[in-house]
């Protein structure tokens, strides 16, 4: 590692700040006009001129950069923590030290891998950092990675590097310890579920994993290894004599009240039992929306009159309830809230339960009745791309296309996934997307014959009465069908409302989640018939006829506009030399 120069004027001491600002600021030219005019600015470290030379009449700056200053960051430091890709490249081809270390023994490469940019990390290291250094804690850049939760990162450093994701630093704390006291869900995830972490070893304090997060009031990641490890690690005390029972009872914040009953249940519990979810709970919660509306029909089909009084008073009871309402159930485990497909497919079990037993003896009806395969893809490959059309899934573990996206309700990976239906309790992609604007179709076209069918129904039993008179007997004896009506109507609306939408993203090749056009393409506007081929070529799942994406014109396809970057960037090779040191697994 080369040595480190002191800026011996006032005048680099004023260059040097300024190439710290700008890159902070990321000015790329000034960047470029400062290297070019003192090329040894790059090994300079920062510090504060705080010090002052009195001279006969006043005071000034005494300027004192030494290797000792403020963190002892140099200008390679800075650009790797603002994570400039490009400013990196620029400063390491102006020779500057990738190893070199902060008052801290921190490198370059520490500094990346908490900011948590993969493709900067991989130029650090082709161009000589050591992966292999630590700081005055121990830690590698690797519990820098987790520090940051930077998944992306560690997964390069074990397809690259075979890195042990068991490494432990000077206080005897893995990655996964450190993501448990950052509360990294995504990274604590992926080592979860990659196998790739002890969850039984003990820190300095002898604290497990488990005993973080509980002193943290991180309810999921504590349910998470508690399902993995059993009761018997709740009788598990740290050097201080404190099991993670005895740490959630010290504190009062909202994580620690949620998950202070879950621990105190199952410590209670001999070793041998097992730990489920809150089964009970959600399958109350699915069947609630069909066991009320059930309990208010048997109660106003007892009543002569004045039923809507009840159905008014519920619904609004319900509606108030339901504000609170979210995508998971209050419970450390956070399973999917299952109370909006209790209202689907409670609505649907009524509404056929109602016409099929009320309304069709008034009349006869019937109603309206799958990327590229080839190698698999490490995080090498993806940082040797300079617009790489793939990405790394921390939870699947695995290299994915760019247009693929993660549904952690579902937790799986969906290609061209348009959105997770809580009333299906499923997401919408590529595969079932068509299906899914079938069900609307469909959807659709049974509310509207439930709605005429309604017409129908008191048109047979009041028809004599005039249209004042039925409203009145309707609202005070048939307030079971009326609801399904307003529900009906309603849901007819809504469902238009996003079959609209739904046309309109699927007739230009889009979907409600990838809704804009993909790198260094633009949209073009289609016509009506060319937008209605499209629809009618989705719906039988076949190739659109129509593209609505162009290339973008060479006008409006430079992407930076900040006085020179684009034109920096193509100065600069798309591919980065390799260094034959690294082993890909």
């Amino acid at each position: 590692m080369m040595a480190q120069p002191m800026a011996n004027s006032g005048t680099q001491a004023a260059a040097f700040e300024m190439l710290m600002n700008a890159i902070a600021s990321s000015l790329t030219s000034v960047i470029q006009q400062l290297l070019s005019s003192d090329p040894s600015l790059v090994l300079l470290k920062v510090v504060q001129p705080s010090l002052y030379t009195e001279t006969e009449h006043y005071q000034v700056p005494k300027i004192s950069w030494s290797l000792q200053g403020w963190h002892g960051m140099t200008p390679l430091h800075r650009a790797c923590l603002i994570g400039e890709y490009n400013i990196v490249l620029l400063l390491v081809q102006a020779n500057a030290d990738v190893n070199s270390l902060t008052n801290f023994k921190e490198t370059p490469l520490h500094y990346a891998s908490k900011r948590g940019i993969p493709s900067v990390v991989h130029l650090l290291l082709q161009c000589g950092a050591k992966i292999e250094l630590k700081d005055q804690n121990g830690r590698l850049a690797l519990h820098h990675a987790a520090e940051n939760g930077a998944v992306d990162v560690i997964r390069y450093f074990q397809d690259a590097y075979n890195l042990d994701l068991q490494t432990l630093d000077y206080t005897y704390q893995s990655a996964l310890h450190i993501a448990c006291n950052y509360g990294q869900i995504e990274l604590f995830q992926f080592l979860i579920n990659s196998g790739s972490s002890d969850l039984r070893q003990p820190d300095i304090k002898g604290n497990l994993p488990i005993h973080i997060t509980a002193s943290k009031g991180y309810g999921n990641m504590t349910w998470t290894m508690l399902c993995i490890l059993g009761v018997s690690v709740l009788r598990v005390t740290n050097k201080a004599g404190m099991t993670p029972l005895d740490l959630v009872s010290q504190s009062d914040g909202f994580g620690h009240e949620e998950l202070l009953p879950v621990l105190k249940h199952f410590a209670s519990q001999p070793d041998s039992t097992p730990v489920t979810g809150p089964v009970w709970m959600w399958y109350a919660r699915l069947v609630f929306p069909f066991t009320f509306y059930l309990l208010l029909i048997i109660i106003t089909q007892h009543m002569a009159s004045n039923q809507y009084l009840v159905f008014g008073a519920a619904f609004a009871l319900v509606a108030i309830w339901s504000r609170n309402l979210t995508h998971r159930i209050h419970h450390v485990s956070r399973w999917p809230e299952p109370i909006y497909a209790g209202f689907f497919y409670g609505g649907v079990v009524h509404t056929t339960l109602c016409f099929l037993w009320l309304m069709l003896p008034c009349y006869l009806s019937t109603p309206a009745k799958d990327p590229v395969t080839g190698k698999l893809l490490t995080m090498v490959d993806v940082c040797q791309m300079r617009n790489p059309p793939y990405r790394f899934c921390y939870i699947c573990d695995q290299i994915v296309p760019v247009d693929t996206k993660h549904c952690k309700l579902c937790d799986r990976c969906f290609v061209r996934m348009d959105h997770h239906c809580l009333f299906l309790l499923r997401c919408v992609a590529k595969n079932n997307h068509a299906l899914f604007v079938w069900l609307l179709l469909l959807g659709a076209a049974n509310m509207a014959l439930y709605c005429i069918s309604f017409a129908l129904y008191t048109s047979e039993l009041y028809g004599d009465l005039a249209w004042l008179e039925i409203f009145s007997v309707v609202i005070d004896r048939e307030v079971w069908p009326l609801t399904l009506l307003f529900l009906n109507a309603a849901s007819f609306f809504w469902s238009a409302n996003v079959l609209h939408y739904q046309y309109d993203c699927v007739a230009t090749g889009r979907t409600a989640f990838f809704n804009r056009p993909p790198p260094g393409f633009e949209m073009k506007k289609l016509t009506k018939n060319e937008k209605f081929m499209n629809f009618c070529y989705f719906l039988l799942e076949r190739p659109l006829p129509h593209s609505a994406f162009v290339q973008e014109s060479d006008s409006k396809g430079k992407a930076y506009k900040d006085g020179g970057l684009g034109d920096m960037i193509s100065q600069y090779p798309t591919e980065i030399p390799q260094n034959p040191d690294i082993k890909v697994v």
